[in-house]
């Protein structure tokens, strides 16, 4: 394939193929990687005569995935503490590109990883990115019936789901309110706007002070909420909101750069789950 033709791809398809690597693996870093093999690996194939471009790329990013996400799954046993995806974040700057096709959720993130790596293409390639089911078969290897088959019961095991591919309305108010109450030290405040079957999920790597087991409850992440607020104003640490996986989420920065990150979901006016990354493996701006 020449150089001008591979160029052309890379920029066309990028976006599209990042967005498919990293809604597959949970990681930045490893949808990046993909992404440079993928068009490393292109360079050997006279593709002048291919007819689905998109389609043939698409394909080779989910089966580089795919053995991403075996070995993933293996490494994962000797991980500390709980493991959270790799949040996205983005400057908030109105000449940045956003590097990504469709924006989801950590808490999205964390429903895929319930599902093998077959059922979270199908449902990607098929809800987030809107590909026809002629196109899915052929990237996933499967018939179109059964592409159809394991979509519909993706969606019927996960019935939450649809309503995390979208943002609340309220989503940057409540958060806005969260922060407000927490530069202020204002627990009390805290506890009004979570739900009391909150859970927060805190992943530090083993590199890093967190919880290393999800907490459930209201009164005990309230306590922890408190003593993370402690915590911070002892340690000079700089609080602010910013965009995390395309929604408001908030930012801890410190004179050497990022602390970490926290994404949320949502329910009813309300946090339900609180999602706190400090591993600073996974903490960069992009």
């Amino acid at each position: 394939m020449d150089n001008e033709l591979l160029n052309e791809c890379y920029i066309e398809y990028k976006r599209l193929l990042f967005s498919l690597a990293y809604q597959l693996t949970g990681s930045i870093c490893d949808a990046e990687d993909v992404i440079q093999d993928v068009f490393a690996q292109l360079s050997t194939y006279d593709l002048k005569h291919q007819t689905n471009m998109k389609g043939f790329l698409c394909k080779l990013v989910t089966n580089r995935c795919f053995d991403l996400i075996k070995s993933a799954r293996k490494k994962r046993e000797l991980y500390v503490g709980t493991w959270l995806p790799e949040p996205l974040i983005v400057e908030e700057d109105p000449l940045y590109e956003i590097s990504i096709e469709n924006d989801v959720s950590l808490a999205l993130l964390l429903l895929f990883e319930k599902l093998n790596p077959t059922q979270r293409a199908i449902f990607i390639l098929r809800e987030v990115l809107e590909f026809d089911y002629k196109t899915i078969a052929e990237i996933v290897q499967k018939e179109e019936c059964t592409c159809r088959k394991i979509f519909s019961r993706v969606k019927n095991s996960l019935p939450n789901i649809e309503e995390e591919l979208s943002t609340p309305d309220n989503h940057e108010k409540v958060i806005k309110q969260f922060i407000g109450a927490f530069q202020q030290g204002n627990v009390n405040q805290i506890i009004d706007i979570l739900q009391h079957d909150i859970v927060y999920y805190a992943d530090g790597g083993g590199k890093t002070v967190a919880a290393l087991r999800p907490i459930f409850g209201i009164e005990r992440v309230g306590k922890l909420l408190e003593s993370l607020m402690n915590k911070i104003w002892n340690e000079d640490i700089k609080v602010s909101l910013g965009n995390v996986n395309g929604r408001t989420g908030i930012i801890f920065q410190d004179a050497h750069g990022l602390k970490g990150v926290v994404g949320f979901n949502i329910k009813q006016d309300k946090i339900k789950e609180i999602y706190f990354v400090a591993n600073p493996d996974k903490l960069k701006v992009h």
